[in-house]
């Protein structure tokens, strides 16, 4: 007989009253319009043209992978009593996703704010609400701490972690710092439990010369300001050097990131272009040169990308915690 799902009845103060959650607060607010979001680092903004790229992104690689995750879990998220978090930067569109299309399981989203006003990501919390009704299986939290060193949740908590990962503010024991991170990933994933990490690579393929030119001073610009691309390997090297994890899993998917590569190719290279453009008084004083030789570039590397076919990869790494009677 097949089965049939049933959906959850839950509110976020039953979901943290479950799992234990304390010191930490729900996203919430009355104010649904978006303005300028900024981050407290003075050269970098995040407005509502970041807010959709966002969105816009998820949906793009969710096309591009044929689904939200890899990890061999869709058959126990249908039948529910799963608890899914979510670390990452701003988890609000994965989180509310997942939760919609698996209703009889229990999905966590968090991020550290520090970063972001509360003001300010109350405003983001909201416009995504705007955009994706809150499931009742749902809760994506805020921590507010400069510099976190652990997730506020018990051990052996969750049954899937999932964390996306691109860029990194390193600030040694904090979650910023990957290493910390996978220790604390593990410590809340159950025995039997899966991690999945979706990376999207710093380096795109197949470069013309003004492309590689604008991307590399991009890049060094982020890193000037402490804030670097990590790369796949690093969590690959950490899995395995690992001896309560196994079924070590890496799937790879090349995707054009230009108008050559239809419809996903044409929006992925929006989205991945914007970040660039959006800094561009910055790069300027960086590459110096005038705003207007700046925009005659962005038009030369959009040219340059269809021309040399540039694309760009995206990496999907996952793993299994081993059992308890397995480790002994």
């Amino acid at each position: 007989m097949a089965h049939k799902e049933k959906s959850c009845k839950l509110n976020k103060s039953s979901i943290l009253s479950t799992l234990k959650i304390n010191k930490i607060s729900c996203i919430s607010s009355d104010d649904s319009s978006i303005e300028n979001v900024e981050m407290r680092n003075p050269v970098i903004k995040f407005n509502e043209k970041d807010i959709n790229r966002l969105e816009i992104q998820h949906h793009l690689f969710r096309i591009i992978w044929n689904g939200n995750f890899s990890v061999p879990m869709q058959h126990q998220l249908s039948r529910g009593s799963v608890n899914v978090l979510e670390v990452g930067s701003c988890p609000l569109v994965w989180t509310l996703d997942m939760a919609s299309e698996y209703p009889s399981s229990t999905f966590i989203g968090i991020e550290n704010i520090s970063s972001i006003t509360a003001a300010s990501y109350s405003k983001l919390s909201s416009y995504y609400s705007s955009k994706i009704p809150e499931p009742r299986n749902a809760a994506v939290l805020q921590m507010t701490s400069s510099t976190p060193t652990s997730l506020p949740f018990p051990d052996e908590t969750f049954d899937l972690v999932y964390h996306k990962s691109s860029l990194i503010n390193p600030s040694s024991q904090s979650l910023h710092n990957p290493f910390n991170t996978l220790n604390q990933l593990l410590r809340v994933l159950k025995p039997g439990g899966w991690l999945e990490f979706m990376i999207i690579e710093k380096q795109w393929f197949n470069l013309g010369p003004i492309t590689e030119y604008v991307k590399n001073s991009y890049v060094e610009f982020l890193s000037s300001t402490g804030i670097n691309y990590i790369e796949y390997s690093y969590f690959e090297r950490y899995l395995t050097s690992r001896k309560d994890i196994s079924c070590i899993r890496k799937q790879i998917k090349e995707t054009p990131i230009g108008s050559f590569g239809g419809r996903v190719g044409e929006f992925l290279g929006e989205v991945l272009l914007n970040p660039i453009k959006h800094n561009k008084h910055n790069l300027c004083i960086r590459m110096k040169i005038s705003e207007k030789k700046f925009d005659e570039l962005i038009n030369v590397m959009i040219k340059e990308i269809n021309q040399y076919k540039t694309y760009c990869r995206s990496i999907r790494l996952y793993a299994r915690k081993q059992s308890s009677a397995r480790n002994s």
